[in-house]
């Protein structure tokens, strides 16, 4: 597929077509939209032929268009773009392979999403009943088969969020998880401890700690960490450490970081796959006798 779009880079799974068209740089922003304008009409017409080669028909109803800049305003209107007779829509969010993407910078959009689905959904696995009868095994079997995977689908860009945005998921994760128990009066840590429940963060330390064992055999690895090397690179050229012929440093380059680094720093600060804190039977009598004094 890369031979016919080569002016964009197009990530195909099954019968879903994602493809992103950048802008240039260092032209007016006036400037950038027609130029864009005219590679989207380049772009479809391209795809229209793939299409009719690989005998695969584009599904126009679902074929829509979304624009994203660092700008403050947006083209006003935005270009007419048309896919053979099928004029495509503008759209400010759109899902992707169970992502939400949006127009704003951050994961705001589809943490707000996961928490709107999970709470719909440890609804229905409290409402479920055999025999009008339900039970706390029951229940908790339920919530691992039709709750935990939306968490678990947010593991990839976990060490990508804030500090805030992960004590958010983790409690929301335990609340739910007390709701399926029916013993919300207890504290996250408390709860944990009494019924041996991992955090969210040890299930994506797990998680991150078999993601990186496989990149270490395999090509995508190897270009991760090739890709890491040069952004490391870039990082010091923009910072004055090192100079690069024919190029000069701009004030409107935007500060970059690199995601694995990211996620490796989080898994050194994380350190563990199971925080649970064991306490004893004395300890927990103690605390049901003097509860105030564990404040």
């Amino acid at each position: 597929m890369a031979d016919f779009l080569p002016g964009a880079m197009s990530f195909f799974f099954a019968d879903d077509l994602a493809a992103v068209l950048a802008g240039q740089i260092g032209i007016r922003f006036t400037d950038q939209c027609i130029d864009l304008e005219h590679r989207l009409h380049t772009f479809f017409e391209q795809l229209e032929f793939y299409a009719i080669l690989a005998v695969q028909p584009i599904n126009y109803s679902k074929t829509q268009a979304m624009f994203s800049a660092r700008a403050v305003c947006y083209p006003n209107p935005l270009p007419q773009v048309y896919c053979g007779d099928h004029k495509v829509e503008w759209i400010t969010s759109f899902k992707y392979l169970g992502y939400w993407l949006s127009t704003k910078l951050g994961w705001g959009h589809i943490i707000n999403k996961t928490k709107l689905i999970v709470r719909q959904r440890i609804a229905l696995v409290n409402s479920f009943r055999i025999s009008g009868k339900s039970s706390t095994h029951l229940r908790r079997t339920l919530f691992s088969t039709f709750v935990l995977p939306y968490f678990t689908w947010l593991f990839g860009l976990f060490p990508l969020f804030t500090e805030l945005q992960r004590t958010s998921l983790n409690h929301l994760y335990f609340t739910l998880l007390k709701r399926a128990y029916r013993c919300q009066c207890w504290e996250d840590l408390i709860f944990s401890s009494m019924y041996n429940e991992k955090h969210l963060h040890d299930y994506c330390y797990a998680y991150w700690e078999k993601y990186l064992k496989a990149l270490g055999k395999s090509k995508d690895g190897y270009l991760l960490w090739e890709q890491s090397d040069l952004n490391d690179y870039r990082s010091k050229w923009q910072e004055g450490d090192s100079s690069i012929r024919c190029l000069r440093r701009s004030k409107r380059f935007v500060s970059h970081r690199n995601v694995l680094e990211q996620s490796i720093t989080w898994m050194a600060t994380h350190g563990t796959s199971d925080s649970v804190i064991h306490y004893s039977y004395d300890d927990f009598l103690c605390f049901t006798r003097f509860p105030d004094s564990f404040k």
